[in-house]
This record gives structure tokens, C-alpha cells and sequence, in this order.
């Protein structure tokens, strides 16, 4: 028979091991995806590719609606376990994506957040500024838009910072002990 401790230590092993299972959004597990091609790979040799469901994310740089498709151009960056993009690493480079189906500008506006499930079409000549750019082309199929985070970041007088050890810290600090 199994003792209580051990049977405590397989449990919180198992909410632990459960809890690090990292997954894509649901839509994502429709289609099978590619995830290791970078856009790099895509630039060097884009008739290899062509035709290959790609999962990439990054920022919204624009959105511009046409009568029968929406264009987004995007700065990727690399996704994270959960398929979120990672905005404080290095960029690739930029990306655009046409779909047929209707996405608000308002809603996918510049800044926000966005992983894609597509197929490679390709590359577009375009330009960033003044400069010519090659844009690798995705036909988008699935879209996920993440929700904005807002971090705060609270600096606490010196006095408080020490509460776990109380006793040691009124000794020596500049804060009379109550």
C-alpha cells in the first residue's frame, strides 16, 4: 500500500508536470503546421517553400483593407511555448499577410500582438521607408489576436522592503520600529 507522504509527492508531481504543458491556442490544432521554417529560410529560397503551412507571429506594423482582402504587415519575432511572440528578443524582419476573410483595422491596429497559422505564397517587393524590401507573403488561415498585458512596476520606500525580518532590520534603519 501506498504511504500518504508518497502519495502527496506523486500528486504535486503530477499538478507540476500538468501545469508546465504549455499548448497553442485551440484554432491552431486544425491544421498541421510547419513550426521550425524562419523567415530567414523562407528569403534564401522562397519557391522551396512555397505551399508550406508556416506558424509565425509578431507586431502589427499595418492593416490595410481592400475590397476583397485584408493585408497585414507584421515585425516577427519568435513565438514562445504557448505560441505567444516574444517582443523583447530580436526581430527576424517583417512579414505580410493577405486573407480573403474581413479583419477590422480598428481591432488588428498597429502594436498589438498576433500569431498566424498560413500558407507560404512566396515574396512581395515592397518598401520600408524609402528602402526596397522583400516581403515573405502568407496567405492567412488562422488568426489569434492576444490581449494587451500591462505591467506596473511598484518601488517601495526602503523601510518596507525588510517586513520579513523585522526585528533585525528596525535596528539599523532610518524608520522608527512600532
Amino acid at each position: 500500500m501506498i504511504s500518504s507522504w508518497k502519495l502527496l509527492l506523486i500528486f504535486i508531481f503530477l499538478a507540476l508536470s500538468l501545469q508546465s504543458c504549455a499548448r497553442l491556442p485551440k484554432d491552431f490544432e486544425t491544421i498541421s503546421l510547419d513550426k521550425k521554417i524562419g523567415l530567414s529560410e523562407v528569403l534564401e529560397s522562397p519557391q522551396k517553400y512555397e505551399g508550406v503551412n508556416v506558424l509565425w507571429g509578431g507586431k502589427i506594423v499595418n492593416c490595410i483593407n481592400k475590397k476583397e482582402l485584408t493585408f497585414l504587415e507584421i515585425m516577427k519575432f519568435p513565438l514562445d511555448a504557448d505560441g505567444k511572440p516574444k517582443v523583447d528578443t530580436f526581430s527576424e524582419g517583417r512579414f505580410q499577410v493577405e486573407t480573403p476573410s474581413f479583419l477590422d483595422c480598428f481591432i488588428y491596429s498597429p502594436g498589438k500582438l498576433v500569431t498566424i497559422a498560413g500558407v507560404v505564397k512566396g515574396l512581395r517587393e515592397g518598401q520600408i521607408g524609402e528602402r526596397e524590401y522583400k516581403f515573405p507573403l502568407i496567405e492567412g488561415k488562422i488568426f489569434h489576436l492576444w490581449k494587451e498585458e500591462i505591467k506596473i512596476q511598484v518601488d517601495m520606500p526602503f523601510y518596507y522592503r525588510c517586513y520579513w525580518w523585522y526585528p533585525y532590520c528596525c535596528s539599523w534603519s532610518l524608520y522608527p520600529c512600532w
